[in-house]
């Protein structure tokens, strides 16, 4: 029993391990889409620098993106305040480390490398937004009163823009393991299971 238990110790480990790095990646993927979003907003949309951050923060603080868009339309794009913009960027952080979590434990059951890593990237970015527009955002609304902006965000952002968005997120997530695939795969079986795939 002791080989048992030392083989469980070791994967659990390793998986462990490819938890988080999916984390890290999670959240540069999440910087990459918060920047994104933040650009499209001050330049075509006209709403304003920040106010990405302030939409997601929109479930504690329903006046900061309105005084934002407003600004913005008075030619103040970069109205700041400091509370509500940490919080959103919180937000942005904490899903995109879980959801990079959650997508580095499935590509490594689902062995994904090269060009299938960027494609798998891609779909999960896609159907994270579906998930998210469905069910978890509409929750979200209900549960903190916070009404449309929230349960219809791709609407309030404009969906060609919502899309693009998660589509950048899904890819990032997807260019990490294109680069560095060895990341969600055991030393032990690297060689073995596929002899592709880096040390």
């Amino acid at each position: 029993m002791t080989w048992l238990r030392g083989f469980m110790e070791d994967d659990r480990t390793s998986l462990e391990k490819v938890a988080e790095r999916g984390i890290f990646a999670g959240l540069i993927a999440s910087a990459v889409m918060a920047v994104l979003s933040m650009v499209a907003s001050v330049t075509y949309q006209g709403r304003g620098f920040f106010t990405p951050m302030y939409h997601a923060a929109f479930i504690i603080d329903a006046n900061t993106m309105r005084a934002a868009i407003a600004k913005a339309g008075e030619g103040e794009p970069f109205y700041f305040l400091r509370e509500t913009f940490l919080f959103g960027m919180i937000a942005y952080v904490v899903l995109g480390g879980s959801l990079g979590c959650l997508f580095s434990v499935t590509a490594r059951r689902l062995r994904l490398h090269g060009t299938s890593a960027l494609l798998g990237g891609l779909a999960y970015g896609m159907a994270v937004m579906v998930v998210m527009s469905l069910l978890v955002l509409p929750r979200a609304a209900d549960l903190f009163g916070a009404g449309e902006p929230i349960s219809k965000m791709g609407a309030e952002v404009g969906w060609p823009t919502f899309i693009a968005q998660f589509a950048v997120f899904g890819l990032a997530l997807g260019c990490w393991l294109f680069i560095r695939p060895q990341d969600i795969v055991d030393q032990k079986t690297r060689t073995t299971a596929d002899p592709a795939i880096p040390s």
